[in-house]
């Protein structure tokens, strides 16, 4: 009789981020206000010595501060674009959006806050969902309703074998010009206790004894407290030729054959695949992310479409945003464990209970030739960086290194044959009251802590961070 050594699931690590620069950490920008200050110093200096040289304080002391000091992972130099863009759009009143009933877009059209131009909804009478064609970013879009099954509770050679098929997935997108970028979005909504309730609804009998009465006050209970886990993937596509204005049958044709084969490949990486969304479905997915009180009531997706699919008032604020009965702030995470972590690092942010929050993944493949030259441009910084560093004496630190040996991984990979992913982590936290969401954010900020990522909330832009990280477009971000 022999005993098998017990399996483990593997372990990933993540690369640093590579915080790029120039000179001695520093970014272009960055360089060129530096010599703007140092030119202004010295040629006080030369023309009226040191009495010139304070006397000029007021012009190079700034702007020297502004290059080279940093507040929160930023640069002041950064942040000055930042402030005056918010400023300006808190003047004219572009913080604050309302929706008015009588000047609603057609049926066909899709508006939403901080999308530029109109967005176009097409129906697919081959696949069944629906298609948001934005002509002013070149994209088609659907969304693909999928589900686990169970990976925390499968044996490390089952989990495994679905991270494997998952990066099939990932390097399949790489081989396809067509996909410009995917998005993984989880939610927590509201209305988890609506299929007990449908189930009591069809099965209770009137006139029941009090064991009844006590199972109907328990049903009514779960459905006021229990939230539903949703996972959508949605997928930009790069608009086929001859269709930048309007789709054409031959253009949507070939945008169907496209969903096919990727339907096809997400279900053989042991994903539960539901259906592409259609239109009413895809209409209640984005008036929830704005509305989840409203959504939950309506107990949806329904057949009919909401009203609005947008919010009926948003209003921006400097680290959250308010948008009908629900109150956001978003988080981008400005870094992943750098140490091995199990595949289910991020459960403590994605399934923790007590909070709702929407954790959008966006990878965007890049071509291979693109992707390498950014490397070597890279390497070349880092290469001169090392070598001002050496002439002032200054010793380099290992968080350069660990720049440096990440970005040889990646071009090993490259060369290798591998595709090579951008990836952007999200996290908006949701909550109906400032005060619960200052709770929501304390709580996920501990939850990150466990994960081991280290979150930045963003400020000054969280209207376009929402649209980007709470709603099913598969958008792009800076």
């Amino acid at each position: 009789m022999s005993a098998s050594a017990p399996t483990t699931a593997m372990t990933t690590r993540f690369g640093r981020l590579d915080r790029g620069g120039l000179l001695l950490g520093l970014g272009l920008s960055q360089l060129v206000v530096l010599a703007f200050a140092v030119t202004i110093a010295v040629a006080t200096i030369y023309t009226n010595g040191l009495t010139g040289l304070l006397v000029s304080a007021p012009l190079w002391a700034p702007m020297t501060c502004a290059a080279t000091l940093s507040v929160r992972g930023r640069s002041l130099l950064e942040w000055i674009p930042l402030i005056a863009e918010w400023e300006v759009r808190r003047l004219v009143g572009g913080t604050t959006a309302i929706t008015r009933l009588d000047r609603r877009p057609a049926p066909s059209r899709l508006e939403l806050p901080g999308v530029a131009g109109r967005l176009t909804v097409l129906s697919t009478p081959t696949v069944g969902g629906a298609l948001i064609h934005d002509r002013r970013a070149g994209t088609i879009t659907a969304v693909l309703r999928v589900d686990g099954s169970g990976f925390m509770l499968d044996d490390g050679a089952t989990q495994d074998h679905k991270v494997a098929g998952w990066g099939r997935v990932l390097a399949a997108l790489c081989q396809q010009p067509s996909v410009i970028r995917i998005q993984a979005l989880h939610r927590t909504l509201p209305g988890g206790g609506d299929p007990v309730r449908r189930w009591w609804t069809e099965h209770a009998l009137s006139g029941s004894p009090w064991p009844a009465r006590i199972l109907a006050d328990l049903v009514a209970r779960s459905e006021a407290e229990a939230d539903r886990h949703e996972t959508l993937l949605a997928v930009a596509l790069r608009v086929p030729r001859g269709s930048a204005r309007v789709v054409t049958p031959a253009g949507l044709l070939a945008v169907e054959r496209q969903l096919v084969t990727l339907r096809d490949a997400v279900a053989s990486a042991d994903v539960r695949v539901d259906d592409w969304v259609d239109e009413p479905a895809l209409a209640w997915a984005i008036r929830s992310s704005y509305d989840p009180e409203g959504a939950a009531r309506a107990h949806g997706p329904v057949e009919a479409k909401p009203v609005v699919p947008g919010p009926m008032g948003i209003s921006e604020q400097w680290t959250h945003v308010r948008t009908d009965t629900a109150w956001h702030a978003v988080y981008w995470v400005a870094e992943w464990p750098r140490s091995e972590v199990h595949p289910s690092f991020l459960q403590p942010l994605v399934l923790g209970p007590g909070t709702r929050r929407t954790f959008a993944l966006i990878a965007e493949p890049l071509p291979p030739g693109r992707a390498l030259r950014e490397i070597r441009q890279a390497k070349a910084e880092h290469a001169a960086d090392s070598a001002q560093r050496a002439r002032v004496g200054q010793i380099e630190d290992e968080a350069t290194r660990a720049e440096v040996s990440e970005l040889l991984r990646r071009e090993q990979d490259l060369v290798a044959g591998h595709g090579d992913l951008r990836f952007t982590g999200l996290l908006t936290v949701t909550a109906p009251s400032s005060d619960e969401l200052d709770a929501a954010c304390a709580a996920t900020e501990s939850a990150a802590a466990q994960a081991m990522c280290e979150l930045r909330r963003l400020v000054g832009q969280q209207a376009l961070a929402h649209l980007a990280g709470a709603i099913p477009l598969a958008r792009g971000v800076r």
